[in-house]
């Protein structure tokens, strides 16, 4: 992995950049901040240990995931948020935007209550001969709880038992999920207590899918550990993901850039943009400091894709704002290729025939990053040489260790979200859910607020 920041230097885009002796003399911050992420590790940044602690369990989740393989052909993961959107990333990234017309066994996956969509899959499956990991840390979480009612029903009217198809993925002692699965003898496997959601990739929440469709999961955990014991050795401002929390911070604080636009040039990363949009989201935008001083930090995340984004915002991205950080993402080899033949004589399309296919994505990804750069728009690039488990596992981590970072650097806490908390209780107190009446009241008023509606 590869990762180039010339392009946010003053030196190189002007005025709107950071010079580089502006980051090299904040050397002894990183050395602080490392030195928390470090105090945490065994506790709020637990996240950071899963390599390590996976790599135990690798034996047991493939010789289940092949059991599975062995009696089903579809495996349709259900979860919310950071319960999916890991194995949305493994499953996309590795296998392929359309890997399920290719292969036998396929994966499907239901990560929103959307009724048209879900019921239109769940009548489209041979209930017989599928399986259905659902995921929630909480146990409680009410989209995926209204997901399980949905397939309990249909499997009342199959007459099949949720025992032989159903794995639950939650908390290790309590929850809903955790009471229903001792209630219907259903295998079940752990969310450590400190692992949130956006951050759980690396666990059981993404390992099991991965394995059922051949990703090689041991491969996975060994690159993210290489990153991890590359944080450990090096010198916090030669450690590539500390300096990119930094770059994120000073143009947030000094350079009012927030925006970061993850702007991927291969289809199967694309989810890669999804997965760092909750990673970034959630962690960063935050009301109080940890010491309780009101500070509503946040950086947004913009999703894109290349050269599909070309054609619709990057003209904003060249010529707007300038309040936006664009991270490129791209793999220097596609693992599947080939040369286009010269079939047609046109003076108008000689360009583009003796090549191959991945090259005219290629040049679109280096001539976009140096028109951004000509214009004066901060871009860092971020290459890999091909998309597979050892340079995703790797970039994975790098992730969660430079946002854990970047809320080190603002004094913020990475981990939770209690805004996102209060939206749930809101939504038990409309669906009648006893447990939850009293925000009722606070609803009662909100809605008794002055309105403005117009059609």
């Amino acid at each position: 992995m590869k990762i180039d920041y010339s392009n946010i230097l003053s030196e190189n885009i002007g005025i709107r950049g950071i010079q580089k002796a502006e980051i090299l003399k904040e050397e002894d911050l990183l050395k602080t901040v490392k030195n928390r992420i470090l105090s945490r590790i065994n506790d709020d940044y637990y996240p950071l240990n899963l390599p390590d602690a996976m790599l135990n369990e690798v034996r047991e989740i493939k010789d289940y995931a092949s059991n599975i393989k062995e009696r089903f052909d579809n495996l349709v993961v259900i979860g919310m948020g950071g319960s999916i959107l890991g194995n949305e990333l493994l499953h996309y990234s590795i296998n392929g935007v359309y890997s399920n017309l290719e292969k036998s066994k396929k994966i499907y996956f239901i990560d929103n209550i959307d009724p048209e969509t879900n019921i239109t899959l769940l009548r489209s499956l041979d209930l017989k001969k599928t399986f259905f990991n659902i995921i929630t840390k909480s146990g409680s979480t009410s989209e995926t709880l209204l997901n399980l009612l949905l397939l309990i029903d249909l499997f009342k009217k199959e007459g099949l038992n949720p025992k032989d198809h159903f794995l639950f993925t939650t908390d290790p002692e309590k929850g809903f999920l955790r009471k229903l699965s001792e209630e219907l003898a259903i295998k079940t496997y752990p969310i450590h207590p400190k692992v949130g959601g956006r951050y759980s990739v690396l666990s059981h929440v993404g390992l099991f899918s991965a394995a059922f469709e051949d990703v090689n999961i041991e491969k996975l955990l060994l690159s993210a550990k290489k990153r991890k014991e590359k944080f450990l050795s090096k010198k916090p401002i030669e450690d590539s993901a500390m300096v990119f929390a930094l770059i994120q911070y000073k143009f947030f604080r000094e350079k009012g850039v927030n925006i970061n636009v993850l702007f991927s040039y291969s289809d199967g990363l694309e989810y890669l943009g999804k997965f760092y949009e909750q990673l970034l989201a959630e962690s960063i935008g935050k009301k109080f400091t940890r010491d309780g001083q009101e500070i509503h930090s946040g950086i947004t995340p913009v999703v894109a894709r290349g050269p599909y984004h070309q054609h619709s915002t990057l003209q904003l991205f060249m010529e707007g704002p300038y309040d936006k950080l664009i991270i490129f993402v791209a793999p220097n080899k596609f693992r599947k290729d080939i040369e286009i033949k010269k079939s047609l004589e046109h003076d108008e399309i000689n360009f583009l025939s003796g090549k191959y296919y991945s090259e005219l994505l290629l040049n679109e990804y280096i001539a976009t990053k140096m028109a951004l750069t000509q214009n004066g728009r901060p871009n860092v690039s971020i290459e890999i040489e091909k998309i597979n488990e050892e340079t995703l596992g790797e970039l994975i981590y790098f992730l969660e260790l430079e946002v854990l970072a970047l809320g080190e650097i603002l004094n913020i806490n990475p981990i939770d979200q209690p805004s996102v908390e209060i939206g749930k209780k809101f939504t038990h107190a409309l669906m009648g859910d006893k447990n939850y009446s009293e925000y009722l009241k606070t609803l009662e008023k909100l809605g008794n607020v002055d309105k403005l509606i117009l059609d």
